[in-house]
């Protein structure tokens, strides 16, 4: 009776030691996380001379010329794992009708859209929200995501840009 007990219970071991390891190593193949995808996040240059520094709280717009264009309380609104929408409020803007960028231009403060897409581990096209006659910000993060759409007629023209 001895060695019948310690066989099912050896038995039982072995099983669920079995079961265990290819419940592991079904989690390792067959899920894919968060870091397998491509990030946003990283410095980008387009064959324009832009420059895109997106941090995961910020995101800085330049290139030879100086700075241009910057905001903080970044987010990132994804749209599949290649593309989406990254929301900032500017810190550093231009002042329209010239061709000066300040922190105390008029939309500082205020919400600003870029889109994504076509995101690759090296490649990305990133385009600034504008229309013509089209916000050039919004007061809330609500209203940026409302008005700085596709479907509203923003994100026109793309920059090809490649990870530096």
């Amino acid at each position: 009776m001895k060695n019948t007990k310690f066989s099912f219970n050896r038995a039982w071991l072995v099983l669920t030691a079995l079961l265990m390891s290819a419940l592991v190593a079904v989690s390792f193949t067959s899920c894919k996380s968060d870091d397998d995808d491509a990030s946003i996040y990283g410095t980008w240059k387009s064959s324009y001379g832009e420059i895109y520094d997106i941090s995961t709280t910020e995101l800085k717009n330049g290139g030879s010329w100086g700075n241009c264009y910057a905001g903080n309380n970044l987010t990132v609104r994804k749209i599949s794992d290649s593309a989406g929408i990254v929301y900032i409020k500017y810190t550093r803007s231009i002042i329209y009708g010239s061709t000066d960028y300040s922190e105390n231009a008029p939309d500082v403060g205020k919400w600003y859209a870029i889109s994504y897409k076509n995101l690759t581990d090296d490649t990305v096209s990133i385009s600034g929200a504008y229309k013509s006659g089209g916000a050039t910000s919004t007061e809330t993060l609500d209203e940026a995501v409302s008005e700085f759409t596709i479907e509203n007629g923003y994100f026109g023209k793309y920059s090809d840009c490649t990870r530096q």
